[in-house]
């Protein structure tokens, strides 16, 4: 990572997945944003808690980046999808995962799609987002890739104002940092090539990519983001997935017990000091690097 020129400190953006998808999720977004403790979160156009929340997050727009999460599971697409889900019941990662590598995902479905959750986020924060990535990772798949870049040759999303998440790192990186490696090793592999697209269509990305883990809330959290700390990169992102013990129960989130830990953690006076400690600051993308 890159310092400040100044103190010697390092930046790093701290992104908050998954908004909209539960009081529980929201309130923690919202607890660490006005907290200073996080940079950017990505929106879930079919979350929903996201009609509710969003007014707050907007009001915190000075504070962080606020992108679109695009969705392909776990919730209705926005529109028809007659070939991707005929009856409007969200196919799973891995029938999504099949799909995209046997040539089956169809490029009109995903890029209408993609067209009517970029239309809803304007539509309820009156503005194009700062981000776009993919729930589960799914905007660095063929064919969503692809509908991804035509949103920018279109003039559905501006290059000067949206970046795009890389999910790319040096595979020696995810293995020296020994945190859930194999599903570490295979997002990386199939994000490659997403800065070579990005560049091509004069969008921004992240240099730098951490933050996968396997969701085990038996393993202290703290112990995994301290690895986060480190690596290389201008512009390096950690993404998380916090929820706050307060905001309700979801009986349905299966990783709910390891989004309350990251939540405790990032409240907790350990986060500011192995940031300290690590000589890292958070800053958000157009600061990250400077």
């Amino acid at each position: 990572m890159v310092g400040d020129g100044m103190t010697g400190r390092r930046d790093l953006i701290l992104c908050a997945d998954d908004f909209g998808l539960s009081p529980a999720v929201d309130a923690a977004i919202l607890t660490l944003a006005a907290a200073g403790r996080l940079t950017a979160t990505g929106c879930m156009m079919g979350g929903p808690a996201l009609v509710a929340d969003a007014p707050r997050l907007a009001a915190l727009a000075d504070r962080l980046d606020i992108g679109l999460h695009f969705a392909l599971t776990d919730f209705p697409p926005l529109g028809a999808m007659p070939s991707f889900a005929a009856d409007g019941t969200p196919p799973t990662l891995d029938d999504v995962l099949r799909r995209a590598f046997t040539g089956r995902l169809d490029y009109g479905e995903i890029k209408a799609e993609f067209g009517r959750q970029i239309d809803r986020f304007r539509r309820i924060f009156g503005r194009d987002p700062d981000f776009v990535d993919g729930h589960q990772h799914v905007h660095v798949l063929p064919t969503v890739r692809r509908a991804l870049w035509a949103m920018f040759e279109e003039g559905r999303l501006d290059p000067r104002r949206t970046w795009v998440r890389d999910c790319h790192e040096p595979f020696a990186g995810a293995v020296l940092r020994g945190v859930s490696v194999p599903k570490a090793l295979l997002i990386s592999a199939l994000s490659f090539g997403i800065a070579g697209g990005a560049r091509r269509h004069g969008v921004a990305v992240n240099d730098g990519f951490r933050g996968i883990t396997d969701f085990d809330a038996t393993t202290p959290y703290a112990d995994r983001f301290r690895r986060f700390l480190s690596g290389a990169g201008r512009r390096p992102l950690v993404m998380c997935h916090p929820a706050s013990p307060d905001g309700g129960a979801d009986p349905d989130d299966p990783i709910a017990a390891a989004r309350r830990a990251e939540f405790a953690y990032f409240t907790s006076d350990r986060f500011a000091v192995d940031l300290t400690l690590a000589g890292v600051r958070l800053a958000r993308f157009a600061e990250a690097g400077a």
